[in-house]
């Protein structure tokens, strides 16, 4: 019996690399593909090189978003073209081992309990290691509490989703900072539906290069990197609190939001070692600010006022190390 896999491939101004992650792609062992490319902004140009490139497998088809949708826009448009049992998101620029398919189908029939199943990650260009994210299991809340905790390189996130998942995450919460990290805040949706269990091997391998996304993030002035984490903590706590849980478990994931405010993960895009007090009482100002009138989506949440909430992230924040660990 063989499985239907969806493959949805965003491509941008893709032209220089998207031709090998094609034929990464058409090397599966796992023939049983429907691949999906969506050309934003009107790209006519690789769109072009996309329709040369697989004009002759019927596996393939291609649409052009005439009016841009950007990066989480179109990655959302591709979930929702889903037509597989799973479905993964593949870069314009990345390639896959050509077992990586059939690898994590295996994978997923020894877990029918899994939401997402992924390998590890390795990065080659400008950037040379190798990326794991742990396996997230137990109960749903259990889950966002450790995704909130472990969790930012989009590691995951290129991984086989189910279709029952994929349907309940939907599409990708994007923010006022141009959706800074919100791929990972898709993630804190997926493990809503079930589990995110890895696979140690090395099947799918990240291209940095100058044009990344990520790396552009980095290259942001500091005031907008700071800006851009507030809001993604608090994205990702409102995704985590959605999951079937007590009281109790959401306040433990509210403490976790703001350990992720100044935590090794925040290091990735912050100089926080540098920061004085008066630095890191302004990020957790900002991000308690960044709720605004979602507030009130929190008080019932975590069975307190705001004004009991704020007290209480003041007091948490004063007693955490300068950078947790």
């Amino acid at each position: 019996m063989t499985e239907l896999v969806s493959i949805g491939v965003p491509v941008f101004r893709g032209i220089k690399f998207v031709g090998e992650a094609l034929q990464s792609i058409q090397a599966q062992t796992h023939s049983d593909l429907d691949v999906l490319i969506s050309v934003d902004g009107a790209d006519h140009e690789s769109a072009a090189l996309c329709k040369h490139l697989v004009r002759d497998d019927p596996r393939f088809s291609l649409v052009i978003q005439e009016a841009q949708l950007g990066w989480a826009g179109n990655i959302s448009f591709l979930m929702s073209q889903n037509k597989g049992a799973f479905w993964y998101f593949h870069q314009q620029d990345d390639i896959v081992s050509p077992d990586y398919v059939q690898s994590l189908l295996e994978h997923a029939r020894k877990h029918p309990e899994a939401a997402v199943l992924y390998s590890d990650l390795e990065a080659f260009g400008n950037l040379q290691l190798v990326m794991h994210q742990n396996s997230l299991l137990g109960t749903p809340a259990a889950r966002e509490i450790g995704l909130l905790h472990d969790h930012l390189a989009a590691v995951a996130f290129r991984g086989l989703t189910r279709q029952a998942a994929l349907d309940q995450a939907r599409g990708i919460r994007q923010n006022e900072i141009e959706s800074f990290a919100a791929e990972t805040t898709w993630m804190a949706s997926v493990a809503r539906a079930g589990e995110l269990v890895r696979l140690p091997r090395v099947l799918y391998l990240k291209r940095f290069h100058d044009e990344n996304l990520h790396t552009k993030w980095l290259h942001w002035p500091l005031e907008k990197r700071k800006k851009a984490w507030q809001v993604h903590c608090r994205d990702m706590f409102l995704e985590a609190v959605r999951a079937e849980a007590t009281t109790l478990e959401r306040r433990l994931m509210w403490f976790a939001a703001l350990t992720r405010l100044m935590s090794r993960l925040a290091a990735h895009y912050l100089p926080l070692a540098e920061f004085s007090a008066e630095e890191r009482g302004q990020m957790l100002d900002g991000f308690l600010e960044s709720f605004d009138t979602l507030s009130r989506e929190v008080e019932p949440a975590l069975g307190l006022s705001w004004p009991e909430i704020t007290v209480s992230s003041c007091s948490f924040f004063e007693h955490q190390p300068k950078l947790s660990s």
